[in-house]
C-alpha cells in the first residue's frame, strides 16, 4: 500500500490570484557539481510567496548546503518540513519555505549551493505567487510531500477545477498512469530520471497507478496544487498582414479589465525576430505596430509566429498565431 503524505500546508479564499511555477528536472549535487541554479521572473509585488524545495539523500547523511535568493541567504540549515523513506537507504525531503517578505517585482536567481562528496538529488522546486488582482477570486488547496506507491498501487484525489500535480516514474519498466472518474486514462507517464508536472481541468476526481511486472518500481507524487477561479472575461484581438517585409500588428483590449502587461513575441522559422512589452493596456485601448523583418532566401516560405500574452497579476492569457506572407 501507499506510504508517507502529501500534507496540506496553505488553503482557504484569497481575492485574487495564483500563479505557479516549477523546475522538475533532476539535479545531482555534489563536489563535483556543487550548485543549481534557477531564474524567475516575477510580474508584480505578490501578497504571499512559497518556494517548495524536495530532494533525495543518502537516510543516514545530513547534508550541508546553503540556499540563496539572490544576494540574500536563506538558509544554511537543512531542516525537512516531512520526510518519507523510499527503502532502508534513501529519503525524499521537502521544505516549504514563505520568503513572502524578501520578494518584489522583477527578475530574481534562486541558487543551492552544495559541495559534498555526497549526493543531494534535487527532484522539483515549485514557486507559488499570489496576486491581489482586480476582479478575481480562488479558492485554493496547495499540498506538498511525498507519497510513494508500488506496483499495482492506486492512490485517489478529489480536485478542483485547476490541479497541478508533481509526479516521478522511478521505475525500470513500470508506466503510472492517470484516470478519470470514470476510468478513462487521461495520462502516462514513462519511466525518468526526471519530475513530470502535469496540469488537469474540469476532473472531480482521478486515480493514479503503477502498472509493472517489477516488484521494485515505484511512483512518487510530491506535490499537488488545487485552485478554484473565478475571473472576469480576459481576451484581446490579434489581426496582422505582411507587406514588403514589414508585420502590421493591430491588438486591441477586449477583457472587461484593463491589463497590466501585453508581452509581444515573433519568430520567424524558430529564430526570435522581434520582443515588445507594453504596459496599463486600458479597457479598448489599441496597439498598431510596424515591425521590420528579414526574409531568409529560400525556396519554402517562412514560418513567421507571433505569441501575444496578456498578463493581469498572476493570471496570462495567450494567443498565438501563425503569418503567411
Amino acid at each position: 500500500m501507499p506510504k508517507g503524505e502529501l500534507a496540506i500546508f496553505d488553503e482557504g479564499d484569497f481575492e485574487g490570484s495564483i500563479d505557479y511555477q516549477s523546475f522538475t528536472k533532476s539535479i545531482k549535487l555534489s563536489n563535483i557539481n556543487k550548485e543549481a541554479s534557477f531564474s524567475i521572473d516575477i510580474a508584480s509585488k505578490p501578497t504571499k510567496f512559497y518556494l517548495i524545495i524536495q530532494a533525495k539523500r543518502e537516510k543516514t547523511y545530513l547534508p550541508r548546503w546553503r540556499l540563496w535568493f539572490d544576494n540574500f541567504s536563506l538558509t544554511k540549515e537543512f531542516k525537512p518540513n516531512l520526510e518519507t523513506e523510499i527503502n532502508d537507504a534513501q529519503v525524499i525531503s521537502t521544505i516549504v519555505y514563505d520568503i513572502t517578505p524578501i520578494i518584489k517585482e522583477g527578475k530574481h536567481q534562486i541558487a543551492v549551493y552544495h559541495p559534498s562528496i555526497q549526493v543531494l538529488e534535487l527532484l522539483n522546486i515549485s514557486l507559488i505567487s499570489f496576486y491581489r488582482t482586480e476582479g478575481f477570486s480562488t479558492k485554493y488547496r496547495l499540498s506538498a510531500g511525498s507519497l510513494i506507491f508500488n506496483r499495482n498501487d492506486s492512490v485517489s484525489f478529489h480536485l478542483m477545477k485547476k490541479s497541478y500535480f508533481v509526479i516521478r516514474n522511478e521505475s525500470k519498466e513500470g508506466m503510472v498512469k492517470i484516470s478519470d472518474i470514470d476510468g478513462k486514462t487521461i495520462y502516462t507517464i514513462l519511466p525518468s530520471s526526471d519530475s513530470d508536472e502535469i496540469e488537469i481541468e474540469n476532473n472531480d476526481a482521478i486515480t493514479t497507478t503503477l502498472q509493472s511486472n517489477n516488484e521494485k518500481d515505484y511512483g512518487v507524487i510530491l506535490a499537488s496544487y488545487n485552485l478554484l477561479e473565478k475571473a472576469p472575461k480576459i481576451n484581446f484581438s490579434v489581426d496582422s498582414k505582411v507587406s514588403d517585409n514589414i508585420i502590421y500588428l493591430y491588438l486591441k483590449n477586449e477583457s472587461e479589465i484593463s491589463l497590466d502587461k501585453l508581452l509581444i513575441n515573433v519568430m520567424i522559422n524558430g529564430v526570435p525576430a522581434h520582443f515588445k512589452t507594453f504596459t496599463n493596456i486600458d479597457v479598448s485601448s489599441t496597439i498598431d505596430l510596424k515591425l521590420p523583418i528579414s526574409v531568409p532566401q529560400s525556396k519554402k516560405a517562412p514560418i513567421i509566429n507571433v505569441r501575444v500574452v496578456g498578463v493581469k497579476g498572476g493570471y496570462r492569457k495567450i494567443i498565438d498565431k501563425q503569418i503567411s506572407l
